[in-house]
């Protein structure tokens, strides 16, 4: 199966999504197919021996939209023509007033050339839906600003008395304008993630023959050796093999401090380095890189609908006829209680203006689209809307020991003896491949001197000679040593130093656990007594050791018969069954090992507080989300009924949907600043 986007113009409202995803779905060979309203941009999961691109924008544009992206400033200009003619239209009654007929025909001139132009789109697009048996909000537009125009007509002919072509021209011209400060609004939401994308810098210093050579970033495969200065962008995702330096590692992890580098060390594409030189061998280019795949999965996250886009589908799928109905009712009444023709037209058009369903449709997508790009600010990717409600909903977190709560790796966490002859050591420990000697060596850091006469003991030790001194390091019994630490040298056969080898617990584990603001159980395959002592230190109090795999999993879906919502924070390795049991798995990314298949939500800060800025996240947005779903369905419900009621004109009506779908974006908006 292949992933491909597909750029869809014309899309208005949740109705306009819902035609393009079932037409999507509905080709031979498309296995899913996600459409947003915001990006205005349709994901599709397709068998390429049955199904085709060329395909699939045929069933777009088949179904009467286009496979292509508006501008986002197309709609300004039609917009200000509009509502300038308006305003003209307006300014002229005091003196043309509504009797002149020079002046109505001029007006009809003006309302003909406004419809057929920036209002134009509407109405091809009503015309091919009902072709199609879809009704979305060009059908509502349609409806109302054609029916102000027929009557219109028909008083120029003498059979009617009022004319409202005004009334066509601001409602097209409202509309314009409500959609360019969507349209708007939408920048500002993707603007991170379009950063992010070009992030990753033009040209790259890769090892040509004899020398450095400057190319193309695209031309970098796997396996290259590559040079990155000081201050420079690291062109791809790669492992260090010689040098060291600090790397701001902040537009991937949100994290502001500086990361050392060294030889072993990962690096990713898009991060920047800091005073020294690195040289290193390329593992992941382009699209496989990790900046490549946050923009991917934040992309296809947006696309996403959340389960309670689903209502608002549900809705907006019977809401037009019901609509439409309303307003032949309302037309009706009027008519039998003798409010006239041009009172009775004027309430159904405003019923038909108001009750366009662009805040429902906007209501989900646009908090989920705010939402993940501020995620991807703080180092947490979504892999949708779906993921967030569920998280928000979450009682109990599980969390893995190792990799979790800890550093996952051995790490020197104490030093006996004299500090400078830790250089030597580490020179020898560099050239061993045991766990042990790389956390020395990682903790020595720096430039390291040149080793000859390199031996190793295998269970023992190792020894060389570092600038005219023999150094030994392994274990304290062979050494002849008295220390209870684990490792320890000597130099020239007399002490120098022992160190002290753990896995550290993280120092952000604690304030993680306690910003979690749910029941915490760790689940460990480790020793009772470790797991305690990892436990006592962050704060956790149910624990439960020596478990497998299959441990873990049974016991989350044990979480799960009592009725519990339960996340599995884990490495993304190990914990792949207990990641794919819970109802949301998040996993700590490690390297170009971005996630775990498995899991909803990817943590690229590796530790707790980036679980705890998810879990925070996640109840801010469903709770917007709630939030504008209430005020979409509150605004049609009173908006509706004063329309009916001729409390409300069509151009008040159209102002007022327009001013419903702006509010829903800037409460969206409020994800992309709110404290967590």
């Amino acid at each position: 199966m292949k992933t491909v986007i597909i750029p869809v113009g014309g899309m208005s409202c949740a109705a306009c999504q819902g035609h393009v995803q079932r037409a999507l779905e509905e080709v031979p060979g498309v296995e899913r197919a996600a459409v947003s309203l915001l990006t205005n941009e349709a994901s599709v999961v397709y068998d390429p021996a049955v199904a085709a691109p060329a395909k699939l924008v045929a069933a777009i544009v088949d179904s009467g939209y286009e496979a292509e992206v508006r501008a986002e400033t197309s709609y300004v200009r039609p917009a200000a023509i509009s509502i300038g003619i308006g305003l003209l239209m307006m300014a002229a009654m005091p003196w043309a007033g509504h009797g002149n007929r020079a002046w109505n025909w001029v007006q009809l001139g003006l309302t003909v050339f406004v419809m057929a132009g920036p209002g134009r789109g509407y109405y091809v697009k009503a015309v091919s839906g009902l072709r199609h048996g879809n009704t979305d909000m060009s059908t509502l537009i349609t409806l109302g600003t054609g029916a102000a125009f027929a009557y219109s007509a028909a008083a120029l002919a003498g059979w009617v008395h009022e004319v409202y072509f005004e009334a066509v021209v601001f409602i097209l011209g409202l509309v314009l304008a409500g959609r360019a400060m969507e349209a708007r609004a939408r920048h500002q939401t993707a603007a991170a993630i379009r950063k992010l994308a070009q992030m990753a810098p033009a040209a790259a210093w890769v090892w040509r023959g004899e020398e450095w050579v400057s190319v193309a970033v695209e031309a970098v495969a796997p396996g290259d050796r590559l040079l990155v200065k000081p201050a420079e962008r690291i062109p791809v995702d790669g492992v260090v093999e010689a040098g060291s330096s600090a790397v701001d590692e902040s537009m991937l992890t949100g994290e502001p401090m500086a990361v050392a580098k060294g030889v072993g060390d990962r690096v990713a594409a898009g991060t920047l380095n800091g005073s020294g030189s690195l040289e290193f061998r390329a593992t992941a280019v382009g699209a496989g890189t990790m900046l490549g795949q946050i923009v991917r999965m934040t992309r296809e996250a947006q696309a996403s609908r959340a389960p309670l886009q689903r209502l608002a589908d549900r809705i907006s799928a019977i809401f037009v006829p019901v609509v439409v109905t309303i307003a032949g009712v309302t037309f009706g009444v009027w008519l039998w209680v003798g409010g006239g023709a041009g009172a009775a037209l004027q309430a159904a058009v405003a019923v038909l203006i108001i009750a366009c369903p662009c805040a429902m449709g906007l209501a989900v997508p646009a908090a989920v689209m705010v939402a993940t790009g501020r995620a991807a600010g703080l180092g947490v990717l979504f892999k949708g809307g779906e993921a967030m409600e569920r998280l928000a909903r979450v009682d109990v977190a599980v969390l893995d020991k190792t990799g979790t709560l800890t550093a996952g790796r051995p790490a020197v966490t104490h030093l006996e003896g004299d500090p400078q002859w830790l250089r030597f050591v580490a020179a020898v420990e560099r050239h061993s491949e045991h766990p042990l000697a790389q956390a020395v060596v990682h903790y020595a850091g720096g430039l390291l001197p040149e080793v000859t006469g390199f031996a190793a003991t295998p269970g023992q030790g190792a020894e060389g000679v570092v600038e005219g001194r023999r150094v030994r390091v392994g274990r304290p019994s062979w050494l002849g040593v008295d220390s209870p630490l684990p490792v320890a040298a000597t130099v020239d056969g007399m002490f120098a130093l022992a160190l002290e080898v753990d896995d550290p617990v993280k120092a952000t584990s604690a304030a993680g656990v306690r910003r979690l603001g749910v029941r915490t159980v760790m689940l460990t395959g480790d020793r009772a007594a470790a797991a305690e002592r990892v436990a006592a230190a962050v704060g956790v109090r149910e624990v439960h050791a020596g478990l497998l795999p299959g441990g873990k999993l049974e016991f989350i879906a044990g979480l799960q018969r009592e009725g519990r919502v339960v996340a599995m924070i884990g490495d993304g390795v190990n914990d792949a069954p207990a990641l794919a049991q819970a109802d949301v798995g998040l996993a700590m990314a490690t390297g170009s090992d971005i996630a775990a298949e498995t899991a909803a939500v990817t943590l690229l800060r590796p530790d707790l507080l980036a679980a705890a800025d998810a879990f925070a996240l996640a109840r801010a947005t469903v709770r917007v989300m709630r939030q504008n779903l209430f005020w979409a369905f509150f605004y049609n419900a009173i908006g509706i009924p004063l329309a009916a009621a001729g409390e409300l004109n069509p151009v008040l009506a159209s102002a007022a949907m327009a001013l419903s779908s702006v509010s829903v974006l800037a409460n969206s908006l409020r994800l992309g600043r709110i404290r967590l």
